[in-house]
């Protein structure tokens, strides 16, 4: 009875084995492609030049292509409307002539100034790192439409 018992666990033990090598086998990938020579494989990712190997002054700069300036509309969408929007710890909102009455008083300047150094809960630039001041400006005039 014991003997039964004990052949059978150990069959099932291995089946449990067996499944399990198979099933992970098939999931282990080394991380390359097995079609790649070992030359490839083991080329180095990058060339070291000695002085005087190559002519420095026949490389060219990348050319930087200047950015097409954002709407306020665009900017607004993708930055501002999300605490604007609702109004968020005081943020005044979208269109909202009440909110933005007493900050349109101290003039447009005043408000690029303080969109870009923030204030309260605002960070600087309203998070928008990457936005210029015109940017910003639009961005301000279209919410105080």
């Amino acid at each position: 009875m014991y003997f039964k018992n004990s052949v059978a666990a150990i069959l099932v033990i291995f089946a449990i084995i067996i499944g399990a090598k198979t099933f992970f086998s098939n999931l282990i990938h080394v991380g390359y492609d097995d079609n790649l020579t070992v030359a490839q494989r083991i080329a180095p990712l990058g060339q070291v030049y000695l002085e005087g190997d190559i002519d420095v002054n026949a490389i060219k700069a990348p050319v930087k292509t200047a950015a097409k300036a954002r709407s306020g509309e665009e900017v607004y969408t993708a930055v501002c409307a999300s605490c604007h929007s609702v109004g968020v710890m005081n943020a005044p909102k979208f269109g909202n002539k009440a909110d933005w009455a007493p900050r349109v008083e101290r003039g447009i300047a005043d408000l690029v100034k303080v969109s870009i150094s923030g204030k309260g809960a605002m960070p600087p630039k309203g998070t928008c790192m990457d936005c210029s001041d015109d940017e910003l400006k639009a961005a301000i005039e279209h919410m105080i439409k």
